[in-house]
């Protein structure tokens, strides 16, 4: 019987073990998915928090087809983070032209409430559609500057007239 009582007592303590150790798994693993959902939520909320608009009025659009053929328009960072003027890709009428040139209003950085100067070039921008008068549609999608570890983008698309 001393037997017994001694076996049941190992099987106990082994019993134990195994499920400590089983706990200590399980508690890693959830920390880890924890940790995985609360970077994904960051990243979503930093998203929302980007936002770029066209800035101007929409009917007065710049084309200038003397020399380089340009379409001129300004973009406003209406989100709370920098957003990355270099990283900006542009279509117009859903064809991308040749050459996308940004310059910075009022700094170097273009943070929130800043405003941009877009030109792009292309030697289409003489022919039609891309004549005075016209309706053309632009898609702009810009990257942000990387904050805490975090990189999204924010797109807009708005119609607008050729003058």
């Amino acid at each position: 019987m001393a037997d017994g009582g001694a076996s049941t007592f190992i099987m106990l303590i082994t019993g134990l073990l195994i499920s400590s150790s089983v706990s200590a798994v399980l508690i890693s693993e959830w920390s880890s998915m924890a940790r995985a959902a609360q970077k994904d939520q960051q990243s979503i909320t930093f998203a929302n928090e980007l936002g770029v608009e066209f800035a101007g009025d929409p009917m007065m659009v710049d084309l200038n087809t003397t020399g380089s053929q340009e379409i001129t328009f300004y973009l406003q960072n209406t989100g709370e983070h920098p957003l990355d003027r270099n990283d900006i890709a542009v279509l117009v009428n859903g064809t991308a032209p040749a050459t996308i040139t940004t310059y910075i209003v009022n700094s170097g950085t273009w943070n929130s409430n800043d405003i941009i100067v877009v030109e792009l070039q292309d030697t289409n921008f003489g022919t039609t559609p891309y004549v005075e008068g016209n309706d053309i549609k632009l898609f702009v999608i810009v990257g942000s500057e990387t904050v805490s570890g975090l990189r999204s983008s924010a797109s807009m698309n708005i119609e607008v007239r050729l003058s």
